[in-house]
């Protein structure tokens, strides 16, 4: 039997093994079925099923591009928030904290203390942004 590629090709086109991406057209519209996401062995589309060869061909040759879904948490997962003052806080989420919500829909929300770190610039010239606009 020969040698299963699928992690390699999995990396080489920049997703891991289960993170879920859209297959985009030339044009840049999403392909129908997705999310889609790779396993040890295949490609998966949304409803579990196996991606045709045929879009593996168009990813392998360019004519199809992969684009990342932005990170989501999960309930119970860890993620790192900045504060107004810059510093990172790490936190639990929870689907049903007002605060963890409005942190996630405020885009406050990291899946990692170094991507909050590269956010903190972002962040604090958002707060800074809304006391402007409470302070009027």
């Amino acid at each position: 039997m020969g040698k299963n590629y699928m992690p390699e090709v999995a990396e080489m086109l920049g997703v891991e093994i289960g993170e879920e991406f859209d297959i985009l057209y030339k044009d840049g519209t999403a392909t129908e079925l997705g999310p889609f996401k790779f396993t040890n062995e295949t490609i998966l589309d949304c409803d579990g099923d196996e991606l045709q060869c045929w879009r593996l061909c168009c990813l392998l040759t360019g004519d199809f591009t992969i684009q990342k879904r932005p990170w989501r948490p999960k309930e119970g997962d860890s993620f790192f928030y900045v504060l107004t003052n810059g510093e990172i806080q790490k936190y639990i989420f929870e689907i049903d904290n007002i605060h963890t919500l409005m942190l996630f829909s405020f885009g406050n929300c990291f899946p990692t203390e170094e991507a909050a770190k590269a956010a903190v610039l972002e962040m604090l010239e958002k707060f800074e942004e809304i006391k402007k606009g409470v302070r009027e």
